[in-house]
């Protein structure tokens, strides 16, 4: 039997929350078949992706944890579709020897 299978008698509502790894993945229509409260999706989205999941209703709206932090105008940027900034070296977000990495991390400057 399948997780969402084993949740639908009870009718979630509230807050859930999605651990990876540690059994198998539900996916965003997963958890709506057995959660009828806000549904937030993460990991993995680009402005389009999360655009169309929740325009089709797969989630209510849409974390940006990674993207936010090596982008600090990440609104901006989806607003202007200026690039994103790259993968960074994650050792250095919550670095406490300074500012390398989570604090460093330069706004987008369209060319002149």
């Amino acid at each position: 039997m399948t997780l969402p299978a084993l949740l639908q008698p009870y009718d979630l509502h509230g807050l859930a929350f999605g651990f990876h790894k540690l059994g198998e993945p539900m996916t965003l229509a997963d958890f709506r078949q057995v959660f009828r409260g806000t549904l937030m999706g993460n990991c993995g989205y680009t402005f389009e992706t999360a655009t169309q999941a929740v325009a089709e209703g797969a989630a209510d709206l849409i974390a940006f944890g990674r993207s936010v932090i090596t982008n600090p105008d990440l609104v901006e940027r989806f607003a202007n579709d200026w690039p994103l900034a790259g993968p960074s070296d994650m050792s250095t977000w919550y670095s406490p020897a300074g500012a390398e990495g989570h604090t460093d991390f330069p706004p987008y400057r369209p060319a002149a």
